[in-house]
């Protein structure tokens, strides 16, 4: 992004909120948003000046608190609805912010629904997940909690994008194909 100054803020706002197709990230437009407002003292009379609501103004900026690595995936597009990013604010947790928006960006739909559906999902503890699990009792489900790196996470996630496959899914094939290799099955 260029130098940041009033000319260049407004003229980012103008062009990529008043057409459909917008051209510039959410967080190059959150922060033509957050240096203006600190310019103008006010979130309205950025609203005022741009044509937009106050609103939509602070919904704009929520972009900047989010975690540094969710703000990566907004700025390469991968996240690139300003109500996806309004939704991963709802979460409490830096974390689960980050695992949410790995997650969304990974997804093969956008449909704010099914973002929701998946971020009321993650709204709840480990331990709360873990005691629906255990209380579950479905017979033939064995499930194994397992902590990856955010490499080792990263790699099995582009190796099942490549393969057009659930990251679960790879890693079933992985312990099947390790287990038939060891004659444990």
């Amino acid at each position: 992004m260029k130098k940041m100054d009033e000319e260049t803020a407004l003229a980012i706002l103008f062009a990529n909120t008043k057409r459909k197709k917008r051209n510039t990230d959410l967080i190059t437009i959150a922060k033509c948003c957050d240096y203006l407002t600190r310019l103008y003292n006010s979130q309205k009379k950025v609203a005022d000046k741009v044509g937009l609501s106050s609103e939509m103004i602070r919904e704009f900026k929520t972009a900047l608190k989010l975690p540094e690595e969710v703000q990566k995936l907004i700025s390469s597009r991968k996240i690139d609805r300003i109500d996806v990013i309004k939704e991963l604010s709802t979460l409490k947790s830096k974390n689960r912010q980050i695992a949410m928006a790995r997650n969304i960006a990974n997804m093969n739909t956008k449909d704010i629904r099914d973002v929701k559906r998946l971020i009321k999902q993650a709204d709840i503890s480990i331990e709360e997940s873990k005691k629906k699990v255990k209380d579950s009792k479905l017979k033939g489900l064995h499930i194994f909690l397992v902590d990856f790196t955010d490499e080792t996470y990263n790699k099995i996630v582009k190796e099942a994008k490549n393969r057009n496959m659930k990251p679960a899914e790879l890693v079933r094939e992985i312990v099947n194909n390790w287990t038939k290799r060891r004659n444990m099955n």
